[in-house]
């Protein structure tokens, strides 16, 4: 359910496949649509983005097994948190877009024989729009966890995204935001699904450690770590009066988090770009660090 399986998911000839195939492939349909807006988010909040990128994904398997030898090559500095924000934020958007760019053109090209048509998309966008607007402008707990601009721009984008498709929608045309989403979506797979993610991802392991593709490309870990980062139980705990400052702990954080920082302070450890490989706590000598799920301080996190 990575950002480009999404789109797949529901393109034409899926959406046509699976529901050409009987009450199999109508349940297939259903549990796919429960699987990205429901069961994943559930998941995330009991375990943390870590039942994915460490226990699920393909690309995490192959970072903790073939990219192991370079994850101590990640590097923890702010200017790389800073880029890989940005870089994997991006690409979010760019999967969102292709998304809706897919799902509007199929409800164009079939706009009978299925319950949900171009207006009930159109809607449903409306109504993500308006979420977004809350989070990012007027409910506080949400502004004060996430990155207020970042998430504004986001919202922007989405609301241009908006616009451009209720133009599509009144002229007619089925190229949503004015481009051919087909040939697009071509061009996303080939740069993000495989060069970025396979390519680079993977190649890179010796340069920029084993999670290149995790953290500045991944759009799954991007969604992901915004879940984790506002509901999620999962966080890395530590008790400060006993870290003597090795830097074990970030020395071998794939992700380039400055664990010991955190762990100086006294400070829990809720960043959105942490995948609970666990690492960081089995490598202490002082048994500082503790991965756990509890729900006390949900809303009161540093």
């Amino acid at each position: 359910i990575c950002g480009h399986s999404i789109i797949i998911f529901f393109d034409e000839w899926n959406i046509k496949a699976l529901l050409g195939s009987g009450s199999f492939g109508f349940w297939m349909l259903v549990l796919g649509v429960l699987m990205i807006f429901i069961i994943s988010p559930i998941l995330t909040y009991l375990y943390g983005k870590r039942w994915y990128c460490s226990w699920v994904c393909g690309c995490g398997g192959l970072a903790e097994t073939a990219g192991d030898p370079f994850r101590q090559l990640s590097d923890k500095s702010l200017k790389a948190w800073q880029i890989e924000r940005w870089m994997i934020h991006l690409v979010l958007v760019f999967s969102f877009l292709m998304t809706i760019g897919v799902v509007y053109s199929f409800f164009h090209n079939n706009p009978s024989g299925y319950w949900l048509n171009k207006t009930g998309f159109l809607l449903i966008l409306s109504v993500i729009i308006l979420v977004l607007v809350l989070l990012s402008w007027v409910i506080k707990p949400f502004k004060q966890k996430l990155d207020t601009k970042a998430l504004q721009i986001f919202t922007l984008i989405m609301g241009l995204a908006w616009v451009a498709v209720l133009i599509n929608y009144f002229t007619g045309s089925g190229n949503a935001l004015f481009i051919n989403f087909y040939t697009l979506r071509s061009w996303y797979g080939f740069l993000i699904g495989a060069a970025f993610s396979g390519v680079i991802g993977v190649g890179f392991y010796p340069l920029m450690g084993s999670r290149v593709w995790c953290r500045f490309g991944c759009p799954m870990a991007a969604i992901l770590g915004v879940q984790q980062k506002l509901f999620s139980r999962f966080r890395i705990t530590t008790n400060g009066g006993q870290c003597i400052s090795c830097g074990n702990c970030s020395a071998y954080c794939e992700m380039g988090i400055d664990v010991r920082a955190y762990a100086q302070k006294g400070q829990n450890i809720v960043r959105a770009s942490c995948v609970g490989c666990g690492i960081c706590a089995a490598v202490c000598p002082r048994g500082v660090l503790r991965l756990e799920n509890g729900s006390k301080d949900i809303f009161d996190r540093v």
